[in-house]
């Protein structure tokens, strides 16, 4: 879309943050693009919104109210954009002319990412891309396919019958006439070690090559540009010979854990002799704990439930306008997303991933355009992990699940990367930068916001 000659042209990037989330956990990515794209380029400017309706416990009413929330606060800027002008016009100097927004990106960080999927959703249903242009879609450590839980879990006896896909089906064929549309596609970053949401989940794949990755010795070549990204990675021909672990009460057991490094921030870090009074008191400190946090998780949930029902009562014809629109399409969008994902795979053949069971890599593909500033890395699928890995340390995933994944990448034009943080209980945080001011070790996923800055297409 071009804007006319009377108007500048306004690249609008939404950012959204996760569960429980609130605006500033994607505050620093927002920032280092603005950062990174200070000025115009061809003719056209960003304008970043950080979405803000959906903190903390309004996460709790759904990805689909999230995302109606979200379209309100974009139609808002919109507004407040397209309404002000950089100059008064009357001075008839051509640098004071009004702006109009013709590219939109958005950005989604954890339970984000799901509602920008569904965001995308709702403004192709509403043609709003018929005047504004997709452009770079992102999910940074998203549940793409729901929960997963891995073979050697405690839990996976008991819950793997209760894994299900969180909206997953029904976002893709709403999702996808739209992003195939957008330049650039950066759909799946996944951190190695993110407890919250595992690799499998965020990456849409169905091996996990990086699961007991002490013990298979798997090698990996950072980015030089933008570590932690993963350049490559290898397994050797043999595994490590790795030291034997101490007993559970013995004394090099408890020196490692005296002597290892606190991930708490600075005001919660308990210096001797007051840290050992906190252990003392831990078999009461811990119940007082669950039983807060089932309070509130209860209280929340409660508040949510009311604030759907208000809602429901309010826009009795807007229960959900994604769900509106599927439900008039019906199956002719399905059929017609299968005969155009049948296209794309003829003309873009999978990679065998049998023909190199040991080694990936992650390979430069051919330039997005004189705009942008890296190459970006092309998608391939992941082999299945060779001998020395055992299957006890990869993903149970159902057969829905793996149909999605093979659905989500038959996507065309999809990028993924993937974030290696090693030495952290959870990399959760530290992917997205989400809060250095109390986290130090945040700022490790540093590399990551300027990847995603830098192939950021204007």
């Amino acid at each position: 879309m071009t804007a006319d000659n009377s108007s500048t042209q306004v690249h609008l990037l939404v950012c959204v943050h996760g569960m429980w989330g609130e605006p500033r956990h994607v505050s620093r990515l927002a920032e280092v693009v603005k950062e990174t794209h200070p000025e115009q380029e061809d003719g056209v400017e960003l304008d970043v919104l950080v979405a803000e309706t959906n903190s903390e416990g309004n996460t709790y009413d759904g990805v689909d109210w999230g995302a109606e929330r979200v379209i309100k606060e974009i139609k808002a800027r919109i507004a407040s954009i397209e309404g002000s002008a950089e100059g008064s016009s009357e001075t008839g100097d051509p640098k004071q002319l009004r702006r109009k927004v013709t590219r939109f990106s958005i950005f989604g960080y954890s339970l984000g990412g799901l509602v920008s999927r569904y965001t995308v959703g709702i403004l192709y249903a509403t043609k709003f891309f018929d005047n504004v242009t997709p452009v770079n879609f992102a999910t940074i450590a998203t549940p793409h396919i729901g929960l997963t839980i891995y073979r050697d879990s405690v839990f996976f006896e008991g819950l793997s019958q209760f894994k299900h896909i969180i909206f997953v089906a029904n976002a893709c064929v709403v999702l996808y006439p739209t992003i195939v549309g957008m330049t650039f596609l950066q759909a799946h970053l996944a951190s190695i070690d993110d407890v919250t949401v595992s690799f499998a989940t965020a990456s849409a794949e169905p091996y996990d090559p990086f699961s007991g990755h002490a013990e298979s010795g798997i090698e990996i070549e950072l980015d030089e540009k933008y570590a932690p990204i993963i350049k490559s990675f290898k397994y050797p021909a043999t595994p490590p010979t790795l030291p034997p672990k101490p007993r559970l009460f013995s004394v090099a057991r408890f020196q490692a854990w005296w002597y290892a490094s606190s991930a708490l921030p600075r005001a919660l870090q308990i210096r001797f002799p007051f840290n050992v009074l906190f252990y003392v008191c831990l078999p009461i400190i811990i119940p007082v704990v669950i039983m807060l946090i089932i309070s509130n998780f209860t209280w929340n949930s409660f508040k949510s439930c009311k604030r759907i029902r208000i809602l429901e009562a309010r826009e009795p014809n807007n229960r959900s306008a994604i769900i509106q629109f599927v439900s008039r399409l019906g199956y002719r969008v399905e059929d017609a997303v299968v005969g155009r994902m049948e296209d794309e795979t003829a003309q873009n053949p999978v990679v065998d991933p049998e023909k190199n069971p040991t080694t990936t890599s992650v390979l430069h593909a051919r330039s997005l355009g004189s705009r942008s500033r890296r190459q970006s890395v092309s998608y391939a699928p992941i082999a299945p992990p060779p001998n020395l890995v055992p299957s006890s340390v990869q993903p149970a995933l159902t057969p829905l699940q793996l149909r999605v994944i093979e659905n989500l990448n038959q996507l065309p034009g999809l990028h993924k990367a993937f974030v290696w943080l090693d030495g952290l209980m959870n990399t959760h945080a530290a992917i997205i930068c989400r809060d250095v001011h109390q986290f130090e070790f945040h700022r490790r996923g540093e590399g990551v916001l300027r990847y995603l800055a830098d192939g950021f297409e204007m």
